[in-house]
């Protein structure tokens, strides 16, 4: 009796060691290669963004502090131009409409408006992965929220979006490696 009590508490504490050195074991992360930006935009084009406003709360604090938080739903269509699979970051970025302004131009002796948006409120990755010859539509639910003096301008922000050349990768800090057993799920 003694004995199996023995080996039952031996591979119990040796399962938990053996559990605990994976969590403590770094490996360089798989999705940026441990360099610490993804890259790998190629070939991806925006196609369209769709973005519908689904919860907005408001909340007056006291000191004339005010709290909105936003929730959008965003469609995305991602066109692949190229015949073998394209895979990459798509930052989707919602900017406050209060301060976009126009402002004319000259292009080639031709005068034109130029559009520009206003401060950038919030920025959301969307990480894609796109057929041969493809367009594919990626839907995503976004919130984002803020104490301000004042509350944002409008119930429906300006969003834009556009393939990232290169991007800090999500799955890690500062350092570029992950705990093995990270690495085995990103992997």
């Amino acid at each position: 009796m003694k004995n199996r009590i023995f080996n039952a508490y031996t591979y119990f504490v040796l399962g938990l060691a053996l559990i605990t050195g994976m969590t403590l074991v770094q490996l360089p992360c798989p999705a940026c290669g441990g360099t610490g930006t993804v890259k790998g935009v190629t070939s991806l084009e925006v196609a369209g963004v769709e973005a519908k406003v689904v919860d907005h709360i408001e909340l007056g604090i006291e000191c004339g502090w005010d709290y909105e938080r936003y929730t959008y739903d965003v469609k995305l269509s991602v066109t692949n131009k190229s015949s073998s699979p394209s895979y990459g970051v798509i930052m989707v970025t919602f900017h406050d409409p209060g301060e976009a302004y126009s402002m004319p131009q000259e292009v080639n002796d031709e005068s034109v408006t130029a559009q520009f948006t206003g401060k950038t409120l919030e920025a959301f990755p969307f990480f894609v992965e796109v057929g041969p010859n493809r367009t594919e539509v990626f839907e995503k639910e976004v919130q984002f929220s803020g104490v301000t003096l004042q509350l944002f301008t409008a119930i429906s922000h300006q969003v834009e979006a556009i393939a990232a050349s290169e991007f800090p990768c999500p799955f890690h800090g500062a350092k570029a490696t992950v705990p093995f057993t990270e690495w085995l799920r990103l992997r």
